[in-house]
């Protein structure tokens, strides 16, 4: 069946009367879903790591190229973790880095996280990773507290 004018022209008008009527609907939604949300700015060397929230996670966490980073401790990681993870544990840096090294060196966009806002140990990860050259590297404070206290999926 091959598509005349006045078919185009209809199903053309037709998709966007729907994207016109998701987009609204999102926009008056309670909980919105977080679209088009700008990626903050790399940190530079010797910078404070940039920020992102659940929302960045939700939006880019399983994104081809980026990885979310668990600092926590194994046993934390296996009790639950935000879905996708890796868990690369600021205590046995050395031997999950050389495991991991590969994955980290080809991600585009590395989150590390850790417990919640008063936990240094994402912090501290950002910075051997970036030791190790890594770039692109981001921190999202809240971390496990904040991801769960939202009521977001946890993997186990």
């Amino acid at each position: 069946m091959i598509l005349d004018r006045r078919n185009f022209w209809q199903a053309a008008a037709m998709i966007a009367a729907a994207l016109l009527l998701g987009l609204g609907a999102n926009f008056v939604s309670r909980e919105p879903l977080p679209l088009l949300k700008a990626l903050p700015g790399p940190a530079e060397a010797g910078a404070v790591f940039a920020e992102v929230d659940a929302d960045f996670i939700l939006q880019a966490g399983n994104a081809p190229g980026t990885l979310l980073l668990d600092a926590r401790a194994s046993a934390a990681f296996r009790l639950g973790h935000i879905p996708g993870a890796l868990s690369l544990p600021l205590g046995e840096f050395a031997a999950s880095f050389a495991m991991l090294e590969p994955q980290l060196r080809q991600a585009d966009l590395l989150v590390v996280y850790c417990s919640g806002s008063t936990c240094s140990d994402s912090l501290n990860l950002a910075g051997m990773l970036r030791a190790k050259g890594m770039k692109s590297i981001y921190l999202y404070k809240g971390g496990m507290e904040d991801w769960s206290g939202n009521g977001h999926t946890v993997e186990k």
